[in-house]
């Protein structure tokens, strides 16, 4: 998957968003019709909700090294 910037007009797809997307989010081996257009704020909430639920998680053998079980 690659994020594309727009340097077209195209518009936003998320609701009734009436912006020019500046960002397209292009998954391998899709026509740029099956694109999704994403403008500055749009993605800027994308964002911040998928970091609310993708939070990083730290590698297994990290956490037992601290407690001596490795």
């Amino acid at each position: 998957m690659k994020i594309i910037i727009q340097s077209g007009k195209v518009r936003c797809d998320i609701g009734k968003c009436p912006n020019v997307a500046r960002y397209s989010v292009a998954p391998e081996g899709v026509s740029p019709s099956g694109y999704v257009n994403l403008c500055e704020s749009c993605a800027e909430e994308l964002y911040s909700a998928l970091g609310r639920l993708l939070v990083p998680k730290s590698p297994k053998n990290m956490l037992a090294k601290k407690r001596g079980e490795i």
